[in-house]
């Protein structure tokens, strides 16, 4: 029975890891359907030793989240293909989005390469998500604070830092399209409706023809990877960079959100965009006085050529950054008065205990 290996590379910020747990937790319904999840190099639900131990001998360092096993690439793989060898099914699924990254490194590449035409009994198939761009980078960036990487600003980042695999998709996909062929490729659409309803779920299914039943398979809803909240994503990341404690990274951030929501005022009521109503009720209101006092209407004219403009939302963030700063330092002010209260009762304490200067000891 000729065997094929099934290779979920991401990309991420796609549901990857929610697809691993779910791929962890229901071995039985992919039995009935002739797969299996591989155990061997399966930690935390994944198998990202596979990608690791490519770009290790490629001598890649960024990213490496730690890695340093003595395994070779080659030992990797062929524990995997061994495992598949010896299934009972003839196909078999392993699943790291740090593959998505092979096109940064042609070394790893012809590594792989070489570990693929030597395993000519194995098909090999390739399963990618993809977001759309401009949702994966704002969602990267976040990961990346997130993880606590010394991370510049969104622009700088996404201009010089990040790896090209996460905005040229073609880059991403070319080394598993030149290994393996278009034909095997399996390329699926990833929005914010993929995590609603167990849609990513039914639709990873259904790559192997499966529909989900509605007994015996085991489901979660929540998030196994949630983002960092967006109102303290800058302040976190400006913090990491110069090496804030993780403790004061966390507290500062929480201490921010909480700011920046008591600076909101949302009235549910009402639908739109609130200030461009404004600006609508504005010059009909001086329109309606053009008609009332038609006298005026060259003066009303000039008025409605300036109508109110919202701030621009950089000078937005800038102010309210500000404001947070500023409550920061009155709360410093306030312990530091408050300290130094206690600080000078005390002194005063200990100065009652002493003798008067003017006073002979006997």
């Amino acid at each position: 029975m000729r065997k094929t290996l099934y290779l979920h590379i991401g990309h991420f910020k796609t549901g990857t890891t929610a697809i691993q747990q779910f791929l962890h937790l229901n071995p039985r319904l992919l039995k009935r359907h002739d797969l299996a999840y591989a155990e061997t190099k399966r930690e935390h639900f994944k198998h990202s030793d596979l990608a690791f131990s490519l770009y290790q001998a490629a001598g890649v360092q960024e990213l490496m989240h730690g890695y340093a096993k003595q395994e070779t690439p080659q030992q990797v793989w062929a524990s995997v293909f061994d495992e598949l060898r010896r299934s009972r099914q003839s196909g078999m699924i392993v699943s790291t989005e740090e593959l998505i990254r092979l096109a940064c490194f042609p070394q790893a590449l012809n590594i792989l390469k070489q570990i693929v035409e030597a395993a000519p009994d194995i098909d090999i198939k390739v399963i990618a998500y993809l977001r759309a761009p401009e949702s994966h980078l704002r969602s990267w960036y976040n990961q990346l604070v997130k993880m606590g990487c010394k991370t510049p600003s969104y622009n700088a980042a996404i201009s010089q830092k990040i790896e090209p695999v996460h905005y040229d998709y073609a880059l991403a996909l070319r080394p598993w399209i030149s290994l393996f062929g278009a034909e095997a490729i399996s390329l699926r659409p990833y929005s914010k409706e993929s995590r609603e309803d167990y849609v990513l779920f039914d639709d990873f299914l259904s790559i192997f023809g499966i529909k989900r039943p509605s007994r015996g398979v085991t489901l979660f809803s929540e998030d196994p990877n949630p983002r960092m909240a967006e109102d303290g994503v800058e302040v976190a990341r400006v913090l990491q960079n110069v090496d804030a404690p993780r403790w004061v990274v966390k507290s500062t951030q929480d201490r921010f959100i909480a700011f920046s929501q008591g600076e909101q005022f949302q009235d549910l009521s009402v639908k739109g965009d609130p200030f461009e109503k404004v600006r609508c009720r504005t010059l009909a209101g001086l329109e309606q006085l053009a008609l009332e006092l038609p006298e005026f209407s060259e003066a009303l004219a000039q008025l409605r050529a300036d109508l109110p403009v919202p701030n621009e939302k950089s000078s937005e963030d800038g102010w309210h950054l500000a404001g947070f700063l500023l409550a920061e330092l009155n709360t410093l002010r306030k312990s530091v008065v408050k300290q130094n209260m206690a600080f000078e009762k005390r002194l005063a304490a200990l100065e009652t205990q002493f003798p008067a200067k003017d006073t002979k000891p006997s």
